[in-house]
């Protein structure tokens, strides 16, 4: 999850919503809540808003909205975009370094319950977008992964995306997220526990709201779109720019007073749960690779 409390969780039964089913709806019994009390009723079912573009081309970037509710005011914020892409013809090592220019890329820190720390090294950029690794590289954890924070400011409501591909390795967990620490974290989570599922969740303090999708496709596999919509009334999740999951029942700090951060991240859970369950190296040769490219934010 973000980068903080993602080893918190009690995990009971799923919430799970199915990707493909037009009219998804919850079961009373399967509430996910890790903090809530058992007698509170889940969040409400997710509406399904309409899809600008019905296409689902490799690359083609879509454009998620919602129009579930009046129009949102629009943020003051400039949109921004970054394929996260080395151009083919440009000399690697000079653009590898413009590209990590633009984010913070944490090293050697990581909470103490993870298996893993980010570091420099983990983090990769090719023609193809940004490869973070899972490795051997810390010297004080039994694994390495990386992370990267956008150096952009005055994050606000809109609309966040990144095309991502996973892993379908156990312990791995692959990250698109805002986040304000200590405040709010808003989530896509991957875990190779289960590659065919994601995670959509909101954090507040150490309150968590985590919801199960499943994505009718293998996420290990291809790349696919992965989108928050963050509005003032609520929030939405969205892949290949359809909606998957809508809920306006979590508060969110105030973006005018609370800066948030936008990162994806790479790395191993600690803990034999039913989320993602606990990392091992694989001693098959798999390379445990986390990718993503095209993120992006429109007001």
């Amino acid at each position: 999850m973000g980068n903080k409390n993602s080893s918190n969780r009690r995990h009971g039964q799923d919430n799970i919503i199915n990707h493909k089913d037009p009219n998804p709806t919850l079961n009373q019994s399967e509430n996910l809540d890790p903090l809530a009390q058992q007698q509170q009723p889940p969040p409400p079912p997710p509406q399904q808003g309409q899809n600008r573009n019905q296409g689902q081309g490799q690359g083609q970037q879509q454009t998620p909205f919602s129009n579930n509710y009046p129009p949102q005011p629009k943020s003051d914020r400039a949109p921004f975009s970054e394929s996260l892409a080395i151009p083919s013809q440009a000399d690697p090592v000079s653009s590898a370094s413009a590209l990590a220019a633009k984010f913070i890329i944490p090293h050697e820190k990581g909470p103490d319950r993870w298996s893993s720390n980010y570091m420099r090294d983990s983090v990769v950029f090719t023609p193809e977008g940004a490869q973070i690794a899972i490795g051997t590289l810390s010297s004080v954890k039994p694994f390495s992964g990386g992370e990267l924070i956008s150096r952009e400011t005055g994050l606000s409501y809109g609309i966040y995306s990144c095309d991502m591909i996973s892993t379908n390795v156990k312990g791995h967990v692959t990250a698109f997220f805002l986040i304000a620490n200590g405040i709010n974290e808003i989530d896509i989570e991957l875990t190779g526990r289960v590659s065919t599922v994601c995670w959509v969740n909101v954090w507040k303090g150490k309150e968590q709201h985590p919801i199960k999708i499943d994505l009718g496709f293998d996420a290990a596999q291809d790349w696919h779109t992965y989108a928050i919509e963050w509005r003032r009334d609520f929030i939405a999740w969205y892949i290949d720019g359809q909606k998957v999951y809508e809920r306006s029942d979590v508060q969110v700090a105030d973006p005018s007073t609370t800066e948030f951060k936008l990162a994806m991240n790479s790395w191993t859970h600690n803990n034999e749960d039913q989320w993602a369950g606990k990392f091992e190296m694989p001693t098959d040769g798999r390379k445990v690779v986390s990718c993503f490219r095209n993120m992006s934010y429109t007001p």
